[in-house]
């Protein structure tokens, strides 16, 4: 009886297409408010964008899920069972991370850094599948050049996509990335999200979360937009959805025009200028 229990749980966990769920996220540092109350989920193939000003808590989202950071209050869960219920090597197997920036100088080439990502799946050795998936990742993400450069002579954005290809040759199932494309130039960034955007599309039941500044980038790549606001989720759904000149006001207090997607060309917002607020005795005058 119990193996027929176990067996259906691990069956629904593998059936289920709900990846990640996210319910009542709580978060302060000291007084200061960050997330206040945040619920979503994430199915599985989804490449999931989110959007808010400095501070608004993208980067703290992101860190919880990935138990970096402990909420105050609130449910995490992967694949149907509680983050805190994985040990370490679970989780990284799970749940990969790219941070805004790497600051560690690694004094070894680029192969062995990727490398680095295959070790929650090293037993006892490096195996000839695990050199094989950091060579495909390399290939994958166009750095077979860089393979055996050093890493701390690489520049910044080189840097980045090195630390985007250990997090994919880590194989887990949620990628979160913070600020992926920061560094890149405008080619790279292109191409690191396109590469980002089929994996997610055609990997088995991946998906990622994208912590980002470029709505054009969120727009063009993203399958869903969360748009966080004074320490809340305001807007969830498809970038049209929640893309629109009232939201992208309310959060970035500017205005702007919406192209809409066509056959040919993505979503765009274009911005055009602030929008400035009156003066509060003014409006009291009023």
């Amino acid at each position: 009886m119990n193996n027929y229990k176990n067996y259906a749980q691990n069956y629904s966990i593998i059936d289920n297409d709900e990846l990640l769920s996210v319910e009542n996220l709580h978060f302060s540092w000291g007084e200061n408010k960050v997330l206040n109350g945040i619920n979503f989920t994430i199915p599985k193939n989804e490449l999931v964008a989110v959007l808010g000003i400095n501070g608004a808590g993208k980067s703290t989202m992101l860190k919880c899920v990935n138990r970096i950071l402990k909420p105050e209050k609130g449910f995490i869960k992967l694949l149907n069972k509680d983050i805190n219920d994985l040990n370490l090597v679970e989780l990284a197997k799970n749940i990969s991370y790219v941070p805004q920036s790497v600051l560690t100088q690694f004094s070894m080439d680029v192969f062995d850094v990727v490398l680095l990502g295959r070790r929650p799946h090293i037993n006892w050795r490096v195996s000839e599948n695990d050199r094989e998936i950091v060579s495909n990742t390399l290939k994958f993400l166009k750095l077979e050049d860089f393979a055996f450069r050093s890493f701390n002579k690489l520049s910044g954005g080189e840097r980045q996509r090195v630390i985007i290809a250990k997090a994919v040759a880590q194989d887990s199932k949620l990628l979160l990335m913070d600020e992926p494309t920061s560094d890149l130039d405008l080619k790279n960034q292109i191409v690191v999200m396109k590469n980002i955007k089929k994996l997610i599309r055609e990997g088995k039941d991946k998906s990622a979360i994208i912590a980002i500044h470029d709505i054009n980038i969120a727009a063009r790549f993203a399958d869903r937009i969360l748009l966080l606001h004074q320490n809340e989720l305001i807007g969830e759904g498809t970038p049209e959805e929640v893309l629109n000149e009232e939201n992208i006001a309310t959060v970035y207090g500017v205005s702007c025009v919406v192209e809409k997607r066509t056959e040919y060309e993505s979503m765009r917002i274009i911005i055009k200028d602030e929008i400035k607020q009156k003066n509060k005795r003014k409006e009291e005058e009023e």
